[in-house]
């Protein structure tokens, strides 16, 4: 029973301590969005994203007046710079960036000012796919019913240099 009251109360404090920090974190941990986004900010618009080739997780910051965070996937198509959202729809990043294009990616340790704006033309969202499943080899294909379900609910955001 002590073994029990004790496990309760270091949960307990665990919660607590996480409530607590919650309203005051930063960059995104896993699935946990964060806010403003912390590293040294990239001057000038970037004119070759190859460099992001090394990197399978990037964050993405949007609503700069009040900064919401997240982790995503990356890829490159064509030379162009793209950033996908599975089930964009219900997400809240999506959605504000969808409202408000600027956004703050965090590549490596460097922040770097840019636009998002969604591709929804279903010939060119095809196309990409194919780009970043050479990337990814394990993102499905839309060969069968399942993964072409799947594929669906994928919105894709091209990344631009902010104006």
């Amino acid at each position: 029973m002590r073994i029990l009251k004790f496990i309760g109360a270091v949960l307990g404090a665990a919660i607590i301590l996480v409530a607590i920090a919650y309203p005051f974190r930063g960059d995104p941990i896993g699935p946990i969005s964060g806010k403003r986004l912390s590293g040294e900010v990239v001057p000038g618009p970037v004119s070759d994203w190859a460099f992001t080739d090394e990197h399978d997780l990037i964050a993405v910051e949007v609503r700069p007046e009040d900064p919401h965070s997240v982790t995503t996937v990356c890829f490159r198509h064509e030379g162009v710079f793209y950033i996908p959202a599975q089930n964009g729809a219900d997400k809240t990043w999506t959605a504000y960036a969808t409202e408000d294009p600027r956004v703050r990616l965090k590549i490596g340790d460097r922040i770097y000012l840019a636009s998002a704006t969604r591709v929804d033309q279903p010939a060119d969202v095809q196309a990409l796919l194919d780009s970043a499943r050479e990337k990814y080899p394990r993102l499905p294909d839309s060969g069968d019913s399942e993964s072409a379900e799947r594929l669906e609910g994928i919105w894709l955001f091209r990344i631009d240099p902010r104006a």
